[in-house]
């Protein structure tokens, strides 16, 4: 990966911007229901705001209603399939943004099932099924249907998840929907075993290497070698001026101090290590190979 893939993950957020993708995800989403559940929660003097409440609820809801997937049901039979492969996308694949399709065998039937690693979080609302890409790619427009600040937070190491921006704690909430993990940055390196070179949140207001957030301690680090560090701290210095341009200059003053109080913020992190669970997502051997089963 280069700086130009940091580019494409930033210009992919005015895809949850567009007009018609959000009234499709206010139809999808259970508003009423969450409303009342956040409500309910302020009411009864839990900590935190209406909006922190809010994203709790659509967590726990999209945990029920979103698909986790292993290997894909059989097409034909409904029965087990086992990988055999990955083929270009068809037209009508690529339409949805799918840049490849694995390509599973029914034991059963000698039936191929074709599962089309869509892009189009539009797409993914009717399909409702994926891995942790599809469920992060999801989650984040569902977010911004609710008017909120979230950004898209990509690792280097195979893990995407959410960030929203929480007017009642005046700082960025980590938000993984695969887990339903609300606040719990350590969640990978202490309950996973994860070790972790870069995470950089992006968003339409910006980028940021948040990597402090989730890697306190120098054994849950990997190298950072994959950019020159003055290099990656311009080119997001540089997306962020220029997403900014846009605003008035009173919003660009605002986001300008939520930087900073930011920054304050992972200064500040001291080395430490909570007690978190493994990886919940995904099957036990897919885990366990890939090292997030808390045991590395």
């Amino acid at each position: 990966m280069g700086v130009e893939e940091l580019f494409h993950l930033s210009s992919n957020q005015s895809i949850y911007e567009h007009e018609v993708a959000i009234g499709k995800a206010l139809d999808t989403i259970p508003l009423a229901e969450l409303y009342e559940q956040a409500e309910s929660a302020l009411s009864s003097g839990k900590e935190g705001g209406f909006e922190d409440h809010l994203v709790m609820a659509l967590l726990k809801w999209f945990k029920q209603w979103f698909k986790w997937v292993n290997s894909p049901e059989c097409d034909r039979c409904g029965g087990e399939t086992n990988p055999r492969g990955a083929e270009p996308p068809r037209p009508e694949e690529a339409k949805y943004g799918a840049r490849a399709v694995e390509i599973y065998h029914c034991e059963k039937c000698r039936t191929l099932t074709r599962f089309p690693r869509y892009n189009d979080p539009v797409r993914l609302l009717e399909t409702r099924c994926g891995r942790c890409g599809e469920w992060a790619n999801a989650f984040t427009l569902l977010l911004k249907a609710l008017d909120l600040d979230v950004r898209y937070v990509w690792n280097a190491e195979d893990h995407v998840w959410n960030e929203v921006y929480s007017p009642f704690h005046e700082r960025w909430i980590h938000v993984d929907s695969c887990e339903e993990a609300y606040d719990r940055p350590l969640i990978y390196a202490d309950g996973w075993g994860k070790k972790m070179s870069y995470v950089i949140g992006f968003s339409v207001t910006g980028a940021r290497d948040v990597t402090r957030r989730y890697v306190r301690r120098p054994d849950a680090s990997l190298p950072r070698n994959r950019f020159n560090e003055a290099e990656l701290e311009q080119v997001l210095q540089g997306i962020t001026i220029d997403l900014r341009q846009r605003m008035t200059a009173e919003m660009r003053e605002i986001y300008s101090e939520r930087d900073e109080v930011e920054e304050a913020e992972m200064m500040s992190y001291q080395e430490e290590q909570v007690v978190e669970v493994p990886r919940q997502s995904g099957a036990p051997d897919w885990v366990a190979q890939r090292g997030e089963d808390g045991r590395s």
